[in-house]
């Protein structure tokens, strides 16, 4: 219920008995009064007033006050601004009004505001931020607070806007120089004026902290996973629904970033990120020096911790953070594989699967070993760079790990008039290709490397020709859905021909229904009952022909979560379904076996594990990469580098020579000779010697300088002997013995030739050979040179010149997705969508 007075009345007519100060009265004077009511359920009175200009809104919340106190109850003053018709422009120029308007929600907007610019576009008012804050005003609505301000007070319809800036290398060296500013301010606040002594002055403490909530004590724990603060019963609640006006919570999550600093009070400050996989939040916490090793042995990345603390604005970061309170240690169930018998993955992508799966080679075979699996496949798109990590990883793991690679088979191959395959317009099938022996190995590695040469289009494709000629001790699998065998039946072939197409290979495949979920969204299949028909009919097709068919994952991710990696690389690569991923999750035998329980226990039984396990059976163990090295070779290259050695030693210091330089020339030599390495200095020298020759100088970088072999031979220009001078005209060589106490030769004084007269040079870097091949001289040499960019391809054609063609490769690198480039495509992903996200759960 509600009492209203809608006459029209002169602000001084009704208010002419309040006592207020002049100058407010003055404010207001001209003011109507067009609505006064009086709302029952709220014991509140809401006063409208119609101004004919622009009121500062801090006068306005002054005028409340002093009407509260003289009817004594809540008062709120809706102020009506009456702007001209064509006036909307006006509120561009009203930014301290916004902000005054935002402030009395909460300080901690208002200072997110302080730095913005108000742009009005058309009835969109655009509010671009000088941090990423977007997330936090929305959450706390400001933009919703802000429309109803201006409906109200503008008569205006504008739609509020929050723009996070674009954070370039310029902005953020402005926005870290502020934040560390601010950071110095804020921590001697929260060290000088905690929140629990706060309790006199709450609206204070919510202002300059975090809104004060009323606890009572909560006594010392006795609970040993308590590593900071009191005992508390607070159940965690998600992440995902935590805002700024939350107050004290408890949330539970695994700690994935963590940094600490000791600030000026002595303290140390504890900021780290948690995630619980609903959202992810910072953490701030300032620890005295007792509480150390409790925090610095528990907070680690992956750890797990239940965190009780206050939802707060951080106004370093500008973001959404929780000042802990407590901290308790935690533990999670890890997902174990409890089958008594377990399956084996035959089709497995890791990171490098390029731009389509996500998870390192290693993490997935520890997975494996962990779960009990005797065997996994390694299984990427057309390449095998995998191979050595994967190697490494299963040495001593007691794992056996199936080399493989999916290629893309070129179906009916078509012919260009010449009577050259086009392997460009030709239809390919995707296929699994596993190593059996130590041949099926080497005919792998011929056939990666031709599919890439000869035929490579968009992706290395494999006609059927290549593989039958590398075809021995290989294993053929049917993969996915864009397998021969799935299209054919899909295409609905009779069915001698899927027969004849399922005979070429060594085991068939089937996979999750919801692998090809993306067939009935697409209207391909009619639905999951027709999948699992699908899948019936590959296994009947096995039976037939007595081949195996394995039950597979077509692993693209570790677990479930780790979709939001794949999706969000899949989106900034332009595919229209990123947010329809499928489950492609590495599953325990026990998930698979509930998979395919449609075809009943035993046959979910012989796919899942028995047939997988059958062929692992096949495979021998295999390794990837021979042990050992394997230098080039080229006739008469450790007496070429002795004499040249020799030679060029004698031609600066002269015969016989100084005992310094010979031992240090015996030593190299020796080291370089014995271990092979010969040949990689002669190499290096022809190369730099051409080029010199050609008129083009090269540069040495890195710890080749540290050999003066090298220096002797041409390859470096840094003569790694100590401090010394030496003549140029009567080759007398001075070392200055042990009163020499100059690093660098460039720095000893001048001075003559006491033989000849003639000015010393002065020479000698002082750096130990150990620098370059360690301290046994066995470590495989690294010689970095640097040539002229246009001369570059003669240095490449006259390294094939020495070893003959086809021996000879660039060396390539595996790419990387840059920080900044992940940090872009999670931004964009979310603006696209127009989500936001705290920094935690961009990071």
């Amino acid at each position: 219920m509600h009492h209203t007075m809608d006459k029209t009345q002169g602000f001084n007519t009704v208010f002419k008995d309040v006592n207020m100060d002049e100058k407010l009265r003055e404010t207001f004077c001209e003011a109507c009064v067009s609505r006064l009511q009086y709302i029952k359920a709220t014991n509140q009175v809401e006063i409208t007033l119609q101004l004919p200009r622009l009121v500062e809104m801090k006068r306005v919340y002054s005028l409340e006050k002093i009407l509260g106190r003289h009817l004594n109850t809540s008062v709120h003053v809706v102020p009506c601004f009456c702007l001209p018709q064509d006036g909307t422009e006006i509120l561009e120029t009203c930014k301290n009004e916004f902000l005054q308007v935002i402030a009395k929600k909460s300080k901690h907007y208002e200072w997110l505001l302080e730095d913005a610019v108000f742009r009005l576009e058309g009835c969109k008012l655009n509010i671009l931020l000088s941090s990423d804050a977007k997330t936090i005003l929305q959450s706390g609505n400001c933009h919703k607070v802000l429309e109803d301000f201006i409906q109200t007070s503008f008569q205006r319809e504008v739609s509020v806007c929050f723009i996070d800036p674009p954070l370039d290398e310029k902005e953020k060296e402005a926005y870290l120089k502020e934040k560390q500013t601010l950071e110095q301010k804020t921590i001697q606040k929260v060290v000088s004026y905690p929140v629990e002594k706060s309790r006199k002055s709450p609206a204070k403490a919510a202002t300059t902290f975090v809104p004060y909530q009323a606890k009572k004590k909560t006594p010392k724990s006795s609970d040993p996973n308590i590593i900071y603060g009191r005992g508390f019963d607070d159940q965690p609640i998600p992440m995902s629904e935590v805002s700024i006006n939350s107050g004290r919570i408890s949330v539970k999550g695994r700690v994935i970033r963590l940094e600490t600093k000791v600030t000026k009070s002595g303290k140390t400050l504890f900021d780290f990120d948690m995630t619980d996989l609903t959202h992810s939040i910072a953490i701030k916490m300032f620890a005295e020096e007792k509480h150390l090793p409790d925090l610095q042995e528990n907070i680690k990345v992956g750890q797990w911790l239940v965190v009780y603390g206050d939802a707060q604005f951080d106004p370093f970061s500008k973001d959404l953070s929780i000042l802990a309170k407590s901290i308790r240690r935690t533990t999670v169930a890890e997902k174990m594989d409890n089958a008594p018998e377990k399956r084996v993955e035959l089709h497995l992508h890791t990171q490098m699967s390029q731009m389509d799966a996500i998870t390192p080679v290693k993490d997935l075979i520890e997975r494996a070993v962990k779960w009990g699996h005797p065997a996994i496949a390694i299984t990427d798109h057309g390449v095998v760079q995998a191979y050595p990590d994967a190697f490494n990883t299963a040495k001593n793991a007691g794992i056996k790990v199936l080399y493989g690679v999916e290629i893309y088979l070129l179906g009916e191959e078509l012919y260009k008039a010449d009577g050259k395959l086009d392997y460009k317009n030709c239809e390919f099938y995707h296929a699994i290709l596993l190593v059996k022996n130590q041949t099926g190995l080497k005919n792998l590695y011929k056939l990666i490397s031709e599919s890439h040469l000869e035929y490579f289009y968009k992706t290395p494709r494999v006609p059927k020709a290549l593989l039958a000629k590398y075809r021995e001790g290989l294993i053929l699998g049917s993969a996915c859905e864009a397998g021969e065998v799935y299209k054919a039946i899909l295409q609905q072939k009779q069915d001698e021909e899927i027969l004849k197409i399922a005979s070429e290979y060594d085991y068939l495949e089937i996979q999750p229904l919801g692998n090809n979920r993306f067939l009935i969204n697409s209207g391909v299949v009619t639905g999951y009952e027709q999948l699992k028909e699908i899948n019936q009919r590959i296994i009947e097709l096995g039976h037939r022909l007595e081949k195996p068919t394995v039950a597979t994952c077509d692993v693209h991710f570790l677990d479930p979560e780790d979709e939001a990696f794949r999706r969000i690389l899949q989106a900034g690569r332009g595919f229209d379904d990123a947010d329809r991923q499928a489950p492609l999750f590495f599953r325990t035998t026990g998930e698979m076996l509930e998979e395919f329980s449609y075809l009943g226990e035993q046959t979910a039984y012989e796919v899942v594990v028995k047939n997988t396990r059958l062929v692992a059976d096949w495979v021998e163990n295999v390794q990837p990469i021979p042990d050992g090295t394997f230098p080039p070779f080229i006739a008469g290259a450790e007496e070429d580098i002795r004499s040249m050695s020799e030679k060029r030693a004698a031609q600066l210091y002269g015969s016989p020579l100084p005992a310094l330089v010979q031992e240090r020339l015996d030593k190299e030599l020796t080291s370089i000779i014995k271990n092979g390495f010969s040949v990689m200095y002669i190499i290096a020298q022809k190369l730099v010697s051409k080029s010199l020759a050609d008129g083009y100088l090269v540069g040495s970088r890195g710890s080749v300088g540290s050999s003066f072999v090298a220096y002797l031979t041409g390859i470096t220009e840094v003569n790694s002997l100590p401090a010394h001078y030496r003549c140029e005209n009567c080759l007398h060589a001075d070392f200055l013995g042990k009163d020499n106490t100059v690093g660098c030769g460039f720095d000893l004084p001048e001075k003559a030739c006491p033989n000849c007269g003639q000015p010393l040079i002065k020479d000698g870097y002082d750096i130990p050979f150990e620098t370059f091949l360690g301290f046994d001289g066995d470590k495989e040499p690294d010689i970095d040179l640097n040539f002229s960019g246009e001369y570059q391809p003669n240095a490449h054609k006259y390294t094939e010149e020495l070893f003959g063609e086809g021996h000879v490769f660039r060396a390539g690198t595996i790419a990387t997705v840059a920080e900044k480039t992940a940090y872009g495509y999670v931004k964009g992903y979310l603006n696209d969508r127009g989500r936001t996200a705290t920094n935690a759960e961009v990071n």
